[in-house]
């Protein structure tokens, strides 16, 4: 069920549109590129922003890990970080998460969410932080459980060394597509 967990997580579309004036532009991009994706509830018409995939890392044996992701307001803007790990303890408060950057850089934050079982950590970063996150590739990302102190440290792969930085060139030229109803 963890394994179908974070499977769930891993989304990739290919077609990408960038919102311009009013009007749609369409490109192609590369499968590891990411964007923003709009989904509008036909139920109640919310509409909603999000990263088209998280940032997922696992351990070897793939029994434990983590998936972080970003908020995008109705503004286009960052609104937020979160996580959700797996096997890192069991219940959750006080999370911290440590991002190392490949310049030696590190952003180490406490997550606002209370307690939880779902593994969920969410952060708030300030405009120097999400400065370094928009410009500097990821080297390390360590997730410590504050109620355990468990933790599972992950270097990341080639591929999403460049995540936030893709997210955050996606986010200030609006690149976004549509993404099914809900």
């Amino acid at each position: 069920m963890k394994k179908f967990a974070l499977l769930v997580f891993v989304s990739i579309s290919c077609p990408l549109i960038s919102f311009s004036q009013g009007e749609f532009q369409q490109d192609t991009l590369n499968v590891d590129s990411i964007y923003i994706e709009k989904s509008i509830d036909e139920m109640t018409g919310e509409i909603k922003y999000a990263p088209n995939r998280l940032l997922v890392v696992t351990d070897e044996t793939k029994s434990k890990g983590f998936g972080v992701g970003c908020w995008v307001d109705k503004k286009f803007s960052f609104y937020g970080m979160y996580t959700k790990s797996f096997n890192i303890g069991n219940c959750h408060e006080n999370d911290e998460i440590i991002i190392l950057f490949e310049n030696g850089m590190k952003i180490t934050k406490k997550s606002w969410k209370g307690f939880n079982c779902e593994g969920v950590g969410y952060f708030n970063m300030n405009d120097m932080e999400q400065d370094l996150l928009s410009k500097v590739p990821v080297s390390k990302i360590r997730i410590t459980n504050g109620r355990s102190r468990d933790s599972y440290t992950a270097d990341i792969p080639n591929k999403d060394k460049r995540y936030f930085i893709q997210l955050f060139y996606a986010i200030n030229n609006r690149l976004a597509t549509e993404k099914n109803s809900q």
